[in-house]
């Protein structure tokens, strides 16, 4: 992931710490629905009708010590004002106000929800060992490290299970284009507890659970391009690996390319929920971008995507895995507007969006049914984390039909 323009840079988490809250553990989730009150008089037949009630604070539960927690069916996004980034929970449906839940001691860059969405784990913009986990049940925030494994800085992340986390990082400071160094590494949510994960060197993983199923891509450097040139060989490679204890790892692709010109062949990749399919990013320039869906089993590309500009790699798949969402810059409209597209693997086929207003997708996320689809857009020269957050019908994808919810960015729908 990078910025609109820049290089790329691999997948981070949010970082920073508020530290564990203690709570207890009664919570009474409210109802989502609103009772303005009843048995008031009509009013006379020539007065006029009364406005309609003004939104009500969204339903959430509140906690010792003024902790809230998220209503259900709610979008969990990032808010940045007066240069303080914060969590709130919004309404798709606009019957309630927006309610700030914690205030983040970090700018986030992304953020990975666990398969039951229960916990909601970012990165940093800055560099370091360190995961920031939210809790949705006990509204809390807490923080995790690796540096007691001696990593240096987490590059990337994905859930293992509802408590368990496979973490990307390595041992030197500094982010790097390409993380040669990159290991693997387990780490609980709820106790800190990291382990290495079989000595495997890589880096952005993505798992799907329910399949029992990993992806993860390993870089190595080959010899020199030509004689006394001083660019190398770059060598990516995309693995498969299941999640059972001594899975060994199977090669589905394998790139070679020269350094210096920020190329990636298999950037980001988000495998689906059943496990039969990843998305990719191939990068050919700055201002070149294919992304690919494949099978997750062979490596074969099954739909190909063209786009230009991209300034992020902002793909969800559906919870049904059957369908992926991703944003674009098509060449026609170069840098002045987005589209969204969601592809159907069942149908081989893909429907786009009208032009956006804005130029960059900062994320996407899936309602737990698959009926809303909730994204984040900037300007050119906003940052990631001071985005405007829409809903829009992924089965048309119409623009006008789209809701403006205000400002946010990195949204997750909660179940």
């Amino acid at each position: 992931m990078r910025d609109l323009v820049g290089r790329r840079a691999g997948k981070a988490i949010l970082g920073g710490g508020l530290g564990a809250v203690a709570a207890v553990v009664v919570v009474a989730i409210f109802s989502t629905g609103v009772t303005w009150g009843a048995g008031a008089s009509p009013a006379p037949p020539a007065s006029p009708a009364p406005p309609p009630p003004a939104p009500a604070a969204a339903p959430a539960s509140v906690l010792p010590r003024g902790i809230v927690i998220p209503a259900p069916h709610s979008i969990v996004v990032v808010r940045r004002n007066a240069g303080q980034d914060s969590l709130w929970s919004v309404d798709p449906t606009q019957t309630n106000l927006p309610v700030q839940l914690v205030t983040l001691p970090f700018r986030p860059s992304t953020v990975e929800a666990s398969p039951d969405a229960v916990r909601l784990a970012y990165l940093p913009r800055g560099v370091g060992p360190k995961v920031y986990i939210y809790d949705i049940t006990t509204g809390t925030l807490v923080t995790r490290s690796l540096a007691a494994r001696g990593v240096k800085v987490v590059d990337s992340l994905t859930w293992l299970s509802r408590t368990k986390l496979l973490v990307a990082g390595k041992k030197t400071p500094g982010r790097s284009f390409y993380p040669f160094t990159d290991r693997l590494y387990t780490l609980s949510a709820t106790t800190g507890a990291s382990a290495p994960y079989r000595g495997l060197l890589g880096t952005e993983p993505s798992a799907s659970p329910a399949a029992g199923r990993l992806v993860f891509v390993r870089f190595s450097e080959g010899g020199r391009v030509s004689s006394g040139s001083p660019l190398r060989w770059i060598i990516e490679r995309l693995y498969r690996a299941g999640l059972a204890a001594g899975a060994r790892p199977h090669l589905i692709g394998s790139a070679k390319y020269p350094s210096g010109l920020d190329i990636r062949r298999f950037n980001d990749p988000r495998l689906s929920p059943d496990g039969r399919w990843v998305i990719t990013s191939t990068t050919g320039s700055d201002i070149s971008v294919s992304y690919m869906v494949r099978s997750a089993t062979t490596g074969k590309v099954r739909q190909t995507v063209s786009t230009t500009l991209a300034g992020r790699d902002a793909t969800a798949w559906s919870n049904h895995g059957n369908r992926v969402a991703l944003w674009t810059m098509p060449a026609a409209d170069s840098t002045a507007t987005a589209r969204l597209i969601v592809y159907s693997v069942p149908a081989n086929s893909r429907k786009a969006s009208g032009k956006l207003s804005s130029v960059a997708i900062t994320g996407v996320s899936w309602s737990s049914d698959d009926a809303l689809l909730a994204y984040s857009a900037r300007g050119l020269n906003s940052a990631d984390d001071n985005a405007e957050l829409w809903t829009i019908d992924p089965a048309t994808l119409s623009i006008p039909g789209a809701t403006d919810l205000g400002p946010g960015s990195m949204p997750v729908f909660l179940p």
